[in-house]
Parts: C-alpha cells; structure tokens; sequence
C-alpha cells in the first residue's frame, strides 16, 4: 500500500521563491503503480531519467496540445460554470470529465466554482450550471471570444459580461428559464439541478464566437526537455472543503475531496494529465462582500505538476489578453505535457505538497 507524500511546501513567500523543508532521511516516500522508484521528499531538483514521449506531427488541439482535426482549430470554446458546493453539487456533477481545461477559483466563505472549458470534446449533458462571478470576465479575455455558459449573476457582474459581449469578447448563454439551452432535472434538489447541452450551445452559437486561443504552452518535438524538478506526486489544498490532487501512474492527477476521489454521478474520476497551482490574490467583490475576486493578471507563485514532478517558479500574464506562462527558478519556461489541465487558482498559505496516507493509498488502490 501506498505510504503519504512527504513534501512540506506551504504557500510560498510573495518574491516567488518557495521555500522547502527538508524532511530527512526517513521521510516515506510513495509507491507508484507504475513502478517508479521516486523519493517523497526528494527536494533537491533532479533531471528526468527519461526524455518525455515523441510527439506525433500534424495538426494539435488548441487547448490540450494532443492531435486532432484541423477543423477544430476554427470552433469556438465553450465554458460552463460548475457547482461545486456541496455534497448535492457532487451528486448532480456530470460532463466536467471531458473538459480540456477545468479552472478552480473560491467565490465565498472559502468555498470553489469551475469553469469548465470544453472544446476538444462537447459533452451533451453538463451540470449542475451555477452562476458567473466577476473572476471569469478576466479568465474569458485570452480564449477568444469563447461561449459563456451560467445560470446568472449579480447585476454588476451582468454588466461587466455585457460589455466584453459587445466588444465582442464573450457569447454569453444565461438561463432564461425558456429550457433552450438550459433545464432543471427534477431528480436533483435547486440550485444544483440545471443543466445544459454543450453540443446544441456550441453548434447554435459558433457563428457569433471565435475560434478558441491557445491559453497554456504545450510540450512540442522542438521542447522535448525539461528542467530539474522535485517530486510532485501530489498536493493538498485547504478551504471549505479539502482537496488533494494525487499522481497515479495510469490515470494522471487524480482529485480528491473530503476523502473521497472526486467522480462524476456516472462514476468517472476528475483527473489531469497537468495541475498547476497558481498563487493569486483574492480581494473583496465591490458589489458583494461577501464574495472574493481572484487577481489573474500579473505576476505570482506557481508550481506546475506533470507526470509525479513538480516545477515551482513564477507565473505572468501581463494582461488579460495574454496566455499563461510559467517559468521555473532559473526563469526557464515550464511547458505541459499535451492532455487535460487543471488550473487552481489558491491564496497565499492555503495549500503544501504533501498528502495524507490514507488518501494515496485510495488513490493508489480505488480510483481505477
């Protein structure tokens, strides 16, 4: 059985330099399905005993970096706002699974929403839809006009929506109860039981979007290396709810919440080839305060998880505009392996690489 993470790192110092405590000797370590001998607390940067995979040529999926249809790279992304509020979230949850890119940010009384951005693959059922908040009109400005998808928002957070819209940034698709594109399944209990079609959204709206831009750098046959970096075989994230993000040999980053692997009501697992944890500040919603708005643009601590390894430098973005990119330490730019990203938006001194025993042992043992 899998034994716990060893890697203390705790949300690290404004500068971007992250500090490590050293664990010792004896700090257990994980045991890999795979069967990859990797130290836990392995804190010294260390080059990867093997090159990553080739990558085939031809043409790749503007969100994911893996091979795909020319075709897709003129449709439009669709992002749906996703409950994640509580056990009746988890319950309705479906279609987030197929998402390219699931973006992880708080709202209130320290608990998260996802924006779930699909275009490689449109799910005909996703849910449950919850409303938009002022953080996604900066998360839409980089995916080039994509299709906004949610139940609603405050009137300032309409008005902000309403304004990119005309200017030609977003398609926003609200609820408006006509059960279009939106509709409540009476098996679930409100506000957890609305939910929409990505396939009919993303066909009836395409003409008024734009082609989905890339948002994150893929690895490429021209970036086949990578920098040192420390283990990465998980982390824990605290807030409402407690989430760890585990590496499985097979499956990639599996999530777990509140000491279960997160999955679907059809039972799939929420996994990522990629997790970055992106340090960003969170300030007070001037229309509500009880709501937070996290700071996308600028400049922050990040530490990218990739295949059981970690990189831990800075994140940019200068404007809203701009793509995301990471560099390591020494300033090198840390690129994801093609696949499906998981982009968590955390305060400073809310999250540390380690995870509990039992918690990769379920991992390591159930999410299969």
């Amino acid at each position: 059985m899998a034994l716990a993470l060893a890697v203390a790192s705790c949300g690290a110092e404004d500068d971007g330099a992250v500090d490590e405590q050293a664990q010792g000797d004896d700090a257990p370590g994980l045991e890999q399905s795979a069967g990859e001998d990797r130290r836990a607390n392995a804190d010294e940067p260390t080059e990867s005993a093997e090159p990553p995979p080739r990558i085939d040529p031809g043409p790749k999926a503007t969100l994911t970096g893996l091979p795909a249809d020319a075709s897709l790279a003129s449709t439009p992304a669709v992002v749906v706002k996703i409950s994640n509020n509580d056990d009746r979230s988890v319950a309705a949850l479906i279609g987030i699974d197929s998402a390219d890119i699931v973006i992880e940010e708080r709202i209130e009384d320290r608990a998260t929403r996802f924006a779930a951005i699909f275009h490689s693959d449109l799910p005909p059922l996703v849910g449950p839809v919850r409303s938009a908040r002022t953080t996604d009109v900066d998360l839409m400005r980089n995916l080039g006009s994509p299709i906004l998808v949610f139940s609603g928002a405050n009137i300032s957070v309409l008005s902000e929506i309403r304004d990119l819209s005309r200017d030609g940034g977003v398609v926003p698709v609200v609820n408006d109860d006509s059960e279009t594109y939106h509709y409540r399944d009476g098996d679930y209990s409100a506000p957890d039981n609305l939910f929409t079609d990505a396939v009919l959204v993303g066909a009836d709206f395409a003409e008024a979007a734009g082609a989905a831009m890339p948002i994150l750098a893929f690895r490429t046959n021209e970036s086949d290396t990578r920098s040192a970096s420390i283990d990465g075989t998980g982390v824990t994230i605290e807030g409402r709810d407690v989430v760890s993000f585990v590496h499985h040999g097979v499956l990639g980053y599996v999530r777990v919440q509140d000491g279960a692997v997160h999955v679907t009501r059809d039972g799939v697992p929420l996994t990522a080839t990629n997790v970055v944890v992106m340090q960003v500040d969170y300030v007070t919603n001037a229309d509500d305060a009880q709501s937070v708005d996290a700071v996308t643009t600028g400049t922050g601590v990040v530490n990218v998880l990739i295949d059981g390894r970690r990189w831990e430098g800075t994140w940019k973005r200068e404007s809203a505009e701009e793509p995301y990119s990471f560099f390591d330490r020494n300033g090198v730019e840390v690129v994801l392996e093609p696949g499906t990203t998981w982009l968590t938006l955390v305060p400073k001194g809310t999250y540390r690489f380690e995870v509990e025993a039992e918690i990769v042992g379920l991992v390591a043992g159930g999410a299969g």
